[in-house]
């Protein structure tokens, strides 16, 4: 019966009696168990306790704090591999040695060295195998060196370690590995959600910092994503953009257009691009992405930029090269009449002066004369469109240069029963140019203002002023009328050349395309205001000369 009791404690406990004293033997058995208790304890509350937020120094601390409960230690570290080079993290506790950061070559930390190449779990021993001269210079006698691993590659080292001679059991050492690959899960995580968390960060600024309209809709067309660039474009609080229809806020309009893009992306799940012209002027160009996920239909990404200025540049640019081949169109031309045209009108002459004044000839010569004449001021303007006159620049006054112009045209404008009203401002600074072409400008513009008031009745007025605007730092010669204006259509191409509304055989269309190039030589310009049935304004603004000691009053 004894045999029998003693046979099935043995059974029960694990602890042989006949051995060893029965108690003693199954005291140290609970302790082993609770000591293999606390372990995962230790494991389990690292795990759910340590978040990708939790400070790396936070974790060592806690970890050293726990793991000395059950493992006798001295100091706890951890490094990391980055680029083939050996880096330490944090430890505990702290000391006047180490720092964070501090770079540990294979000359000075061969045992840590020696488990990145062995890639398993060392014990190292001071005086005993590998001799480590970090280790030892920290007073250490042994450290428990555990690999950290990421997909399958070692990517740090966990130590524990002691400043006395200790002996680690098997059961302390499988422990200290397995807590290690779960601080190499923590750490794996928190690297991955940095990671995410940058890019992220990266990605809002970029997409804050497109000076272009970006917009994320849904399948309804309902606004959920969109940048700053859209919220300073529509002029409305971010809360108030987001579920609005995208057609409500790049197009101003609550139903979409006839082309569409973003419906039409949605539609054939391809990228569709179109041109919208706003309200105010300004051309939009859109482009709608679709967004798939698994062939779904998500919604659609719109980028949108405002393309007027790219527009008018391309107008521009059309133009300036269509004036280039007029320019030698015209240069040429002038060049082929001249002569012909001087020998007409000099026969002409010729022809008037050798037959009598009552020769019924005489009509016909002044005829081709005059034609000759004519033509002669039409090659006159082409050389001059062309640039291919050079004039002398000098100071002079611009009340000289409009008295000059008056001088020509006054008697004309006067017999025409149009109201002539002079204003010059005696105090104007001086310019510098040239008065021959200054006076072509300025009598043009008179001879445009007494034409503008044929067929129409009422006031018949031309107003001239002279005089400094402070604002614009330029002088300025003003030509008002009361005619007939000039209607919007025709307004943005008067000062093209061989553009005319006037009737046929009135206008060349080269009177205002000079004009403006030679004020533009002279470094001003021409603006123009005129309102169909009140009359136009045009005002020649020309920079003072620098030499200049006259100030206007």
């Amino acid at each position: 019966m004894p045999e029998h009791r003693a046979q099935l404690i043995e059974k029960l406990t694990g602890v042989n009696a006949s051995k060893r004293n029965y108690y003693t033997e199954l005291k140290e058995k609970i302790l082993e168990i609770t000591k293999r208790n606390s372990q995962l304890e230790i494991l389990n509350e690292l795990a759910r306790q340590i978040s990708i937020n939790t400070p790396l120094d936070q974790i060592v601390g806690d970890v050293s704090t726990r793991v000395k409960e059950i493992i006798p230690f001295d100091r706890v570290s951890l490094l990391t591999f980055r680029d083939e080079k050996l880096y330490l993290n944090c430890f505990n506790p702290p000391d006047n040695v180490c720092f964070t950061g501090m770079e540990i070559t294979p000359e000075r930390g061969k045992a840590l060295w020696d488990v990145k190449e062995k890639r398993q779990q060392q014990v190292w021993e001071i005086g005993a195998g590998i001799e480590d001269l970090h280790l030892a210079g920290l007073g250490l006698k042994v450290a428990v060196i555990s690999p950290l691993f990421s997909q399958n590659k070692v990517f740090g080292l966990f130590v524990v370690a002691s400043t006395r001679s200790l002996v680690y059991d098997p059961a302390d050492l499988t422990f200290l590995q397995q807590l290690a690959n779960q601080l190499a899960i923590c750490l794996q995580d928190q690297e991955l959600f940095a990671e995410v968390t940058r890019a992220k960060v990266e990605w809002e600024a970029t997409f804050k910092a497109v000076r272009d309209l970006i917009v994320v809709v849904d399948k309804e067309m309902r606004v959920f994503r969109f940048n700053l660039a859209t919220a300073e474009f529509c002029g409305l609080p971010e809360e108030e953009i987001v579920g609005k229809k995208c057609c409500e806020i790049i197009c101003s309009s609550t139903e979409p257009c006839g082309d569409c893009a973003v419906r039409e992306a949605l539609r054939t799940g391809e990228t569709a691009n179109t041109q919208h012209r706003l309200e105010d002027g300004r051309v939009m160009e859109l482009h709608a992405y679709p967004a798939l996920w698994q062939d779904e239909k998500l919604g659609v990404v719109i980028y949108a930029k405002d393309i007027t200025e790219n527009l008018k540049m391309q107008v521009q640019l059309l133009k300036a090269a269509r004036l280039a081949a007029l320019g030698e169109m015209a240069a040429g031309v002038a060049h082929e009449l001249n002569t012909p045209l001087t020998v007409i009108i000099g026969d002409a002459q010729l022809l008037m002066r050798n037959f009598p004044a009552d020769d019924k000839n005489q009509k016909l010569f002044e005829d081709i004369k005059n034609c000759g004449l004519r033509c002669k001021q039409i090659v006159q303007g082409l050389l001059t469109f062309s640039r291919q006159e050079q004039y002398v620049f000098y100071s002079l006054s611009p009340n000289d240069v409009v008295e000059a112009a008056l001088k020509l045209v006054t008697y004309q404008i006067e017999t025409n029963n149009i109201k002539l009203d002079v204003t010059l401002d005696p105090g104007i600074p001086k310019i510098e140019g040239n008065a021959q072409q200054l006076e072509q400008v300025l009598v043009n513009l008179l001879l445009n203002a007494a034409q503008s008031f044929e067929g129409k009745e009422g006031k018949r007025e031309i107003r001239v002023r002279t005089g400094f605007d402070r604002d614009r730092n330029q002088v300025f010669i003003e030509v008002s009328d009361t005619g007939q204006g000039i209607s919007p259509e025709n307004l943005s191409q008067i000062f093209d050349p061989f553009f005319t509304s006037k009737g046929v055989g009135k206008g060349t269309g080269l009177g205002l395309s000079v004009s403006l190039g030679i004020v533009q030589t002279h470094g001003g310009t021409i603006s123009v205001e005129s309102r169909v049935g009140e009359g136009s304004t045009f005002t020649v603004y020309l920079p003072p000369f620098e030499g200049s000691d006259e100030v206007a009053s």
